[in-house]
């Protein structure tokens, strides 16, 4: 009862410490305007030379193209196949790969098991468990080789050699960890993986009659759900706020009004610092900044 409760705290911790990263990311102040081309926004002929309406004479009395075809496109390459590691670091790729496939699948298996224990009683599930048996021998297999290939890279390639902090070295050791234990669940008879999850759905009252090493990995994957939303590894779905709201985000300010509002308060906001180009000193606000004569709030500075 006690990893239940204990696994029960861990995904509270999850889901809140998640929820509180993306309500502090929604309310930061309107990022800077990239308007970096080529995105994957508008006419496909465009995108193919990196243009935009900014082309177009009197843009800003034309309708925009709100699709996100191109965009969920670019996504999905990006998920399932890490294009962006692909085009810019091959010896990369084969093992960051590996690792990715390795959480889907894992997390696919988790569910598919989920589905399967909560079926009712007497319903024929014979091939959604061979399902569930070969996901996770498939996921821990690659995960863990994932893993040990970027360890490593990391290790030994110059080119990430020299910022490959502690931190991402103790993730990888953790994920690799998780892997290799499934591994060994996969092998431990009826008191396996594949019943790890009935197990504590089901909430027994005893679970000392599993092998040490279901404990080390149900304790693992605790430890993973409450430490994920203090990781980097949140680019798992940060991704859509440096993509969509920063990256490819060139909407015309004129076109829509929660923007416009976004930045009049900007405006508001107090320059913190000074440079020779700004030189508020923290007295002005960014509107008397810009409409300042020279151009950097000089009449403001006391």
């Amino acid at each position: 009862m006690l990893t239940v409760m204990l696994i029960s705290v861990a995904l509270v911790i999850f889901f809140a410490g998640n929820a509180v990263r993306v309500v502090k990311t929604l309310r930061m102040p309107a990022h800077l305007r990239w308007e970096l081309y080529p995105i994957p926004k508008g006419p496909e002929e465009r995108q193919r030379y990196g243009g935009s309406y900014f082309e177009e004479s009197g843009w800003w009395t034309k309708p925009v193209d709100t699709s996100h075809k191109s965009e969920v496109a670019f996504v999905l390459k990006e998920v399932l196949l890490l294009r962006g590691v692909w085009e810019n670091f091959r010896a990369l790729w084969s093992w960051a790969w590996l690792l990715h496939w390795g959480l889907y699948l894992y997390v696919l298996a988790t569910l598919l098991a989920l589905g399967e224990v909560l079926l009712p009683a007497g319903a024929s599930f014979g091939t959604l468990h061979a399902a569930v048996m070969y996901g996770y021998r498939l996921a821990c297999s690659l995960g863990l080789a994932g893993t040990l290939g970027l360890l490593v890279i990391r290790s030994w390639h110059p080119r990430v050699r020299a910022f490959t902090t502690r931190i991402g070295i103790f993730d990888l050791l953790l994920l690799g960890s998780i892997f290799a234990t499934g591994m060994l669940l996969l092998t431990a008879g009826p008191a396996g993986l594949h019943s790890m999850i009935s197990d504590l759905v089901r909430l027994p009252t005893f679970l000392g009659n599993h092998p040490a090493v279901w404990h080390i990995h149900v304790a693992l994957l605790t430890f993973f759900l409450a430490y994920f939303p203090f990781t980097h590894m949140t680019h798992a779905y940060m991704k859509y706020f440096t993509w969509h709201r920063v990256r490819w985000d060139d909407s015309p300010i004129a076109h829509d009004p929660h923007a416009a509002k976004t930045l009049a308060v900007n405006l508001q906001r107090k320059t913190s610092w000074a440079a020779p180009h700004i030189a508020a000193g923290g007295t002005a606000t960014w509107s008397e900044v810009v409409a300042d004569a020279d151009g950097n709030g000089a009449g403001k500075r006391a």
